[in-house]
């Protein structure tokens, strides 16, 4: 009998034990991810401990939007672009009264994409970035009613083959480093649906008469590209429940087969080189950012010769601000890091860009180069619309912060910051009968604000003159100082 008993006891004591080991292991999996199985506890346990050591975690989380606010962020937050569905309202039946464009009828456009929020490309000192989940929480979901449809969708939808097998969109326990988050993924597919209703539904860019033909998709390798042009043409497409094969590219978007120019520029090697006369940044400048590394090297207990860039240390710190996590403390000195301080450090990057941006001719000569036979594509394309021998309407390219920072300043309108998440910049043929003869203009619209006017080659014209562009693309390397394409890249 005492011997049953003591059966009964050791089988309940074994099974509460396998229970409780079943409990442990499904909470580990949904807090690290399926990468677990391949790292020993005992790392992220010293993971963990180490986090907690480095980042004394302030107990007041630092909320800076509020998403029912009519005001948009200000400061280093300008950077996440919190996805907002109230801007699709925004203009919503007017566009043609509030982009002049009465009596004209839009025929093609070229539009690039930066990829959405990401996890961070960098750490700071072998410091842990904050983990994010890769799976669409209720916030997301109850953003907007597409955001539903777009998941429903991707979930039937296999890992693309062509682009090395990377999924359509961020479904994962937790986003990896530099992965596409699902708030990016909402940002560009509320970028997309804001698409349609301009140009679709508004102006009208496909007529009676769609196909998938009349549209190019462009992206760069990488999850965070591959997936933004997937969400951003779900939204763009969400009427006709269409599916657009997507291109691979480069990271500066060159394309041999449709710009007809070598991609490879050798030439550019003779511009790395920073200018020996480059004007030099002010000595208030240089002090700001050396008194601001020695305060980050206070934080987070490091030597200041360990921080190599401030756009790293942007780079980790942006993950928690555009999360409403909390940020990094060092209490033993009683300081941490706060919305000042990332707006101080948003401030000197702007600074440290637009010193170049002004004064680096090299760096100028450098993106007008390597950037050409992307102008070249998208002139040519439009060339082909003048002619009546094309049947594309719309072409996205999905890219970088790299791929669309050099492409403003080649045509003069970068703003000395740091393209945020999701922007998008928007090059817009339109067509105009006038004494009886079709006239092509060009609109460039950057992050929903017209720029034309701001384009020297315009002549503060807001519908530029198409042969305008033309004489720009066939003239601003000289205006820079360099001979033509190929003999500066091949000679």
């Amino acid at each position: 009998m005492a011997a049953t008993r003591l059966k009964r006891c050791r089988l309940k004591i074994i099974i509460i034990l396998l229970i409780v080991v079943f409990l442990l292991y499904f909470y580990l999996q949904k807090e690290y991810g399926s990468e677990l199985t391949s790292q020993s506890p005992s790392k992220h346990h010293l993971e963990r401990i180490s986090e907690q050591l480095l980042f004394q975690e302030q107990t007041e989380k630092f909320h800076f939007h509020n998403k029912s606010s009519a005001t948009s962020p200000s400061g280093a937050l300008e950077y996440c672009n919190f996805p907002n569905p109230n801007s699709l309202k925004e203009g919503n039946g007017h566009y043609h009264r509030e982009l002049g464009t009465h009596g004209y009828k839009l025929q093609l456009v070229q539009m690039i994409i930066r990829h959405g929020d990401r996890t961070p490309l960098h750490t700071l000192a072998d410091r842990p970035n904050p983990r994010i989940s890769c799976k669409f929480s209720k916030k997301e979901k109850h953003v907007h009613w597409i955001v539903g449809k777009f998941i429903s969708r991707m979930q039937s939808e296999d890992a693309n083959e062509n682009f090395e097998f990377l999924h359509p969109y961020p479904n994962q326990p937790y986003c990896r480093q530099s992965y596409l988050t699902p708030q990016g993924a909402v940002q560009t597919l509320l970028n997309g649906l804001k698409a349609k209703y301009k140009y679709i539904d508004q102006l009208d860019l496909f007529g009676q008469d769609f196909s998938e033909r009349k549209i190019i998709v462009k992206s760069t390798v990488y999850p965070r590209t591959y997936q933004s042009a997937n969400a951003f043409m779900f939204g763009f497409l969400s009427d006709f429940n269409a599916r657009v094969k997507i291109q691979k590219a480069r990271t500066d978007l060159c394309s041999e087969k449709d710009s007809g120019l070598r991609c490879y520029c050798s030439g550019l090697e003779k511009y790395a080189a920073p200018l020996k006369n480059m004007r030099k940044m002010s000595k208030s400048s240089i002090l700001a950012i050396m008194n601001f590394k020695k305060k980050v090297a206070s934080i987070f207990h490091m030597d200041v010769t360990e921080i190599k860039s401030l756009s790293h240390v942007f780079d980790t710190l942006m993950v928690r601000a555009c999360h409403s996590l909390p940020f990094p403390c060092n209490k033993q000195r009683n300081s941490c890091v706060d919305k000042k301080m990332l707006d101080t450090l948003w401030s000197l990057l702007s600074t440290d860009m637009q010193h170049n941006y002004f004064y680096n001719e090299n760096l100028l000569k450098t993106h007008h180069l390597r950037f050409h036979p992307l102008l070249v594509e998208m002139y040519l394309r439009m060339k082909n619309v003048t002619k009546r021998s094309s049947r594309t309407n719309f072409v996205l390219f999905s890219g970088h912060d790299i791929t669309m920072t050099p492409f403003l300043m080649l045509l003069g309108i970068f703003d000395g910051k740091w393209t945020p998440y999701a922007s998008s910049l928007a090059l817009e043929l339109y067509s105009k009968e006038e004494e009886s003869k079709i006239h092509y203009y060009l609109k460039i619209i950057y992050n929903g604000a017209d720029r034309t006017k701001d384009l020297k080659f315009c002549r503060g014209l807001e519908m530029c003159k198409f042969k305008y562009f033309e004489q720009f693309v066939n003239t601003h390397l000289k205006i820079m100082g360099l001979n033509d394409y190929i003999s500066e890249c091949f000679s």
